[in-house]
């Protein structure tokens, strides 16, 4: 980051682009800390403005997953405030799965880990990289909605790299509770509970920030959020070729309607796919999944069993959802909802992230889908993730939603020069 950002600093904190809950979160934290946010309350722009405020002109280096690297959000977040502000932000992203490899190269940058419950087990050679970039930064920042989603053996890694603990070892051995279980005819010792709870509490508390999207008051009822993926190479060969090699048969695009679908299905299925996966694995909200096409409800019911999430479904082929007693207290679900079958008459207030995984060609399906969960009755903000593959037809279909239109096949013909 260059001179300018010191010397405007303080005039950016002053009258940023930020909600107020955000800049009372910033207000409250020191330059070491861990903010627990739910999904949609902001956090990348906040730990944009943390560095701004605490760093001394050492570069940004962000931490995340492969998917929200190649998405580019960090990217259009950065790009955003530089030009806001007319700053230089000097930064580069890493992936967790080059950390343990890389992690030297960047001593003495400000290092900020999103979703840092990939590096939450301490042994991993991933945690192990996590904390020794920790302690070789200036100052460091760990995001995720869910840090510690299965109780204190989650935290060990923060408690290290926060100086409170030197390794596992030292952790168990001054908490575990152990019991003996058996595996066959082995026997082993496993933890089953942990001591003085109201230190680690304690400790816990005091480098670590909760924000619940209820709590945001100035935060809007729906938020909606693109994320943004590149054209597959399927998708380069159907719009180029009007052909496609699928399980070792030819298969022809050779009317508008077979292009419209090969098209929409072949947009990017795969980072579509692996997003949802980092998205449901950050969280134990209740996620609505709108989608097009059998293949992808296949692909994403497989994907949430595999994550343990209670699934539910509504398409042409199953409907499944929760009872009134069940909506009680429910979390960690997914319900998974055809466009035709679902996208009116049916309440989904229960939950409150929704993914549009492949936008609809009718706006009324569209606006229709939107208010199963954004509807009253709804206790909670709602963050709508529409995913956007640049430079293909979606973004054609989105803009026709936006205007409150159907996308028609002349609009499809217009667009593909047909």
């Amino acid at each position: 980051m260059s001179l300018t950002v010191s010397k405007k600093r303080r005039k950016i904190l002053r009258n940023s682009v930020l909600y107020d809950f955000q800049k009372n979160l910033l207000n409250k934290i020191d330059p070491n800390y861990l903010i627990a946010a739910d999904t949609g309350t902001g956090k990348t722009m906040m730990a944009i403005h943390h560095y701004i405020r605490h760093s001394n002109g050492e570069p940004l280096l962000i931490v995340a997953p492969p998917q929200k690297i190649n998405e580019g959000g960090w990217d259009r977040e950065i790009d955003f405030v530089s030009n806001h502000y007319g700053i230089d932000i000097e930064y580069e992203s890493l992936s967790y799965g080059v950390l343990a490899r890389r992690w030297k190269e960047f001593a003495g940058w400000f290092v900020v880990y999103d979703e840092c419950h990939y590096i939450k087990n301490p042994t991993s050679q991933r945690g192990k990289a996590g904390i020794k970039l920790s302690q070789a930064s200036t100052n460091f920042l760990l995001l995720s909605a869910t840090p510690s989603s299965n109780g204190w053996e989650d935290t060990i890694a923060y408690m290290i790299m926060f100086g409170h603990y030197k390794n596992k070892t030292q952790f168990l051995k001054k908490h575990a509770v152990y019991e003996d279980k058996f595996f066959g005819n082995r026997r082993f010792k496993a933890v089953v509970d942990f001591t003085e709870k109201d230190k680690l509490n304690k400790l816990y508390q005091s480098f670590s920030i909760r924000l619940a999207k209820e709590e945001c008051l100035d935060l809007p009822g729906i938020h909606h959020e693109p994320i943004e993926f590149k054209k597959s190479t399927e998708y380069n060969k159907i719009h180029k070729d009007r052909v496609l090699e699928v399980d070792g048969e030819l298969e022809l695009y050779d009317t508008v309607q077979k292009l419209q679908y090969g098209l929409r299905y072949y947009a990017n299925q795969k980072d579509k796919l692996k997003y949802t996966e980092m998205l449901a694995e950050g969280t134990e909200e209740n996620i609505i999944i709108f989608y097009n096409f059998t293949k992808e409800k296949d692909e994403l019911v497989k994907l949430m069993k595999k994550l343990k999430k209670t699934v539910y479904e509504v398409s042409g082929q199953k409907f499944s959802l929760p009872n009134e007693e069940e909506k009680e207290g429910l979390k960690n679900s997914v319900t998974i909802v055809q466009y035709q079958a679902g996208a009116a008459a049916i309440e989904l207030q229960y939950a409150n992230i929704v993914i549009i995984y492949t936008p609809t060609y009718s706006y009324q399906n569209h606006d229709q889908a939107l208010g199963r969960a954004y509807r009253n009755g709804q206790t909670k903000k709602v963050t709508v993730y529409e995913y956007v593959t640049k430079g293909s037809v979606e973004e054609a279909v989105y803009a026709a939603l936006k205007r409150k239109e159907d996308f028609t096949e002349e609009l499809f013909k217009k667009e593909m020069r047909l």
